[in-house]
């Protein structure tokens, strides 16, 4: 949330950045960007003199930031080149965030930012269960205090070289498995001898 808030201030900065320049550069048609849009529904004749570089700023904000999490609303719209310009780069990071955060398919594999936290909460979930469940032993079987600490240092030592994985477990499942991989090709092996006759 916080990266998103910062990315959205950023790019609020550039969008009125771009509208100060406009009306620098452009002396001519100065009247036509987003800022003195802005000024004119606020009823001021010049963007310098009345328009307070907070609310133009918010303004900015919420363009932006309407425009990362869906498509604008329209009424703070883009009409230069510039502006236009810039706000397709700012709807092309917004549908890059939604597909990052959402796990839209994109090239890069395994990039869904939900599933890798909830592999990650799911380890810490685990730890804090069995951990839970080593105080509850404690407490059913009155263990000395001693004796806990040594149980539950043993316990995170464990599990941090381990990473929570138990070696038993994964052994039994690759036991079944190879089991079954044997079987499989024992089965085709004896299939292709009977087939032969």
């Amino acid at each position: 949330m916080l990266s998103f808030s910062l990315l959205a201030h950023w790019l609020a900065c550039i969008w009125y950045v771009i509208a100060v320049e406009e009306i620098e550069l452009n002396p001519i048609n100065w009247d036509v960007g987003w800022l003195h849009q802005l000024s004119s529904k606020l009823g001021y004749e010049t963007v310098t003199n009345n328009l307070t570089d907070f609310s133009s700023y918010i303004t900015a904000l919420y363009f932006t930031t309407s425009s990362l999490t869906s498509v604008g609303f329209g009424n703070v719209s883009a009409n230069t080149d510039a502006e236009k310009v810039f706000s397709i780069l700012i709807m092309l990071i917004g549908a890059l965030m939604h597909a990052v955060v959402f796990g839209a398919s994109i090239p890069v594999p395994k990039c869904n930012v939900t599933a890798i936290i909830q592999r990650m909460y799911a380890r810490r979930s685990q730890y804090q269960t069995r951990l839970r469940d080593l105080k509850d032993f404690f407490k059913l079987h009155q263990i000395p205090k001693q004796l806990r600490q040594r149980m539950t240092d043993y316990f995170q030592t464990t599990w941090s070289l381990n990473n929570g994985i138990d070696h038993n477990e994964v052994s039994i499942f690759f036991a079944h498995f190879l089991v079954n991989v044997f079987q499989s090709l024992m089965a085709s092996g004896y299939t292709r001898q009977v087939l032969q006759k």
